[in-house]
C-alpha cells in the first residue's frame, strides 16, 4: 500500500469536503430559505450515508476499493456543484442527498482498501491513523472554507469542486488495486445485501437489555449533538450576524481541541477508570453544559459554553464505542458494531430534521431538544451502570 500517497490523498479529500460548511447558514440566509432548510438538508444528507453505506461496502468487491473512493470524490463534486448552483429547496435537497451517497462511497472505500492491503500487524496503526488525519483535516477545512467564504461564498464551493474532482482522479490514477472477488458477486445479489435495513433487522440475533440501553444512550446522543451542532452554525449567522470566516475558525479550533482531549483526557479515562461509570459522568456534563448554552444569550458566554460541550462530545464517542464493544462476543461484533452504526445515523437523521423543523418555532428550541436528548442518554447510562456494574 503507498501508505503516505494513500493519507495524503485522504488529507486532502477532508480539507475540501469541509469548505462549504462554514458560509452555507450564510448561503441560505442569502437565497432566503426557511429557517428549517439547514436541518432537513442534513437530515438528507446523513440519509444518503445510511442508504449507501452497505452497498458500497459490496460494491468494492465488485470492482476494487480504489475506484469506488474516485466515485466518492468525483460524486462529491458533483453533488457540491448542484447545491452550489440550486438556489431552491428542492434542489438544494437533491444535492444534499447526492452528497451523502458520495459520501458513504468515499468512506467506506476508504475503510476498506486500509482493511485489505495492510498488515495484521499495522492494520490498527493505520486506521488511527486514518481517523487522525480525517479528524484534523476536516478542522483545517472548516477554517479554510470559512476565510474563503468572507470573500466570496461562492469562492467556497468553486475551489472545494475542483479540488475534489482532482483528488478523485488522483485517487485512480495513484492508488493501486486492492483485492476483488469479481466471480463470487453479482450485481443483482449485492442489491438485495445492501438494504440497510437488514442491520437494524440483524439486532433480533443478539438483542437483550444492555444493547436496548447502551444503544438507547447511542440514537439519544448523536440525536441530541446533532441538534446543537447543526443549529450552532445557523444560530451564529441568523442571531450573531457574524461572517462565515468566525464560523470558519471557532469549528476549526473545535477539532484541534476534540483531538487534544481524546488523546488526553479520553486515552486515561479509557486507560484507569470504570468506562461505565465515566460515560455518566462525561454525559451529565454534557447535559449541563447545554442548559448553561440555553440560558447563554450573550456571544462570550454562549461561544465558552459551546466549547467545554464539544469537549465533552469528543470523550462521550469513544466510550460508548469501547463499552458497546466490551458489551458484544467476538463471533457476533460485527453485526454489533453494524447495528451500532445504523444507530449512529438514525440518531443524526432525526436530530437534525427536528432541529430544522423547531427552529422555526424558536431558535432556542434546538438547545432545548439537545438537552432532553442528552438527559436522556444520561439516564439509559446510568440505568445500565446500576444494571450490570460494569
Amino acid at each position: 500500500m503507498k501508505k503516505k500517497t494513500l493519507f495524503f490523498l485522504v488529507a486532502l479529500f477532508n480539507l475540501a469536503a469541509n469548505y462549504a460548511h462554514p458560509v452555507t447558514p450564510t448561503y441560505f440566509k442569502m437565497l432566503h430559505l426557511d429557517n428549517s432548510v439547514f436541518g432537513t438538508a442534513f437530515a438528507v444528507m446523513s440519509f444518503g450515508i445510511f442508504i449507501a453505506s452497505p452497498f458500497w461496502s459490496k460494491i468494492t468487491g465488485l470492482v476494487n476499493s480504489k475506484s469506488v473512493i474516485a466515485i466518492g470524490c468525483i460524486g462529491y463534486a458533483i453533488a457540491q456543484f448542484l447545491f452550489a448552483v440550486g438556489h431552491t429547496t428542492s434542489l438544494i435537497l437533491i444535492g444534499r442527498l447526492l452528497a451523502g451517497l458520495a459520501c458513504g462511497a468515499f468512506f467506506v472505500g476508504v475503510l476498506n482498501y486500509i482493511v485489505n492491503l495492510s498488515s495484521e500487524t499495522n492494520r490498527g496503526a493505520n486506521l488511527t491513523l486514518n481517523a487522525t488525519i480525517q479528524t484534523v483535516a476536516s478542522a483545517l477545512g472548516y477554517f479554510v472554507g470559512g476565510m474563503l467564504g468572507a470573500y466570496n461564498v461562492y469562492l467556497s464551493f468553486a475551489v472545494q469542486v475542483i479540488q475534489l474532482t482532482l483528488v478523485g482522479i488522483l485517487f485512480y490514477l495513484l492508488l493501486e488495486k486492492d483485492s476483488q472477488n469479481t466471480d463470487s458477486l453479482q450485481l443483482s445479489l449485492i442489491l438485495k445485501e445492501s438494504n440497510p435495513l437488514k442491520r437494524l433487522e440483524d439486532g433480533r440475533l443478539f438483542m437483550n437489555k444492555a444493547f436496548a440501553l447502551l444503544f438507547s444512550v447511542s440514537i439519544l446522543l448523536y440525536l441530541g449533538y446533532t441538534a446543537f451542532d447543526q443549529s450552532f452554525n445557523y444560530y451564529l449567522k441568523d442571531i450573531f450576524n457574524l461572517s462565515s470566516s468566525f464560523n470558519g475558525i471557532f469549528k476549526g479550533a473545535i477539532g484541534i481541541i476534540s483531538l487534544i482531549v481524546n488523546t488526553s483526557i479520553g486515552l486515561y479515562l479509557m486507560k484507569n477508570t470504570k468506562i461505565s461509570k465515566s460515560l455518566i459522568y462525561v454525559l451529565l456534563g454534557a447535559s449541563t453544559l447545554m442548559v448553561l448554552i440555553l440560558f447563554s444569550h450573550h456571544l462570550t458566554a454562549y461561544v465558552i459554553s459551546s466549547c467545554i460541550f464539544y469537549g465533552f462530545y469528543a470523550l462521550s464517542t469513544p466510550l460508548l464505542q469501547d463499552l458497546i464493544t466490551q458489551e458484544a462476543q467476538v463471533e457476533i461484533r460485527n453485526l454489533v458494531l453494524g447495528f451500532y452504526q445504523s444507530t449512529q445515523s438514525l440518531g443524526q437523521i432525526l436530530g437534525a430534521y427536528l432541529a430544522g423543523i423547531i427552529y422555526n418555532f424558536s431558535p432556542q428550541a434546538p438547545f432545548s431538544l439537545a438537552f432532553l436528548a442528552l438527559l436522556g442518554a444520561f439516564l439509559c447510562s446510568l440505568f445500565y451502570r446500576r444494571m450490570y456494574r460494569i
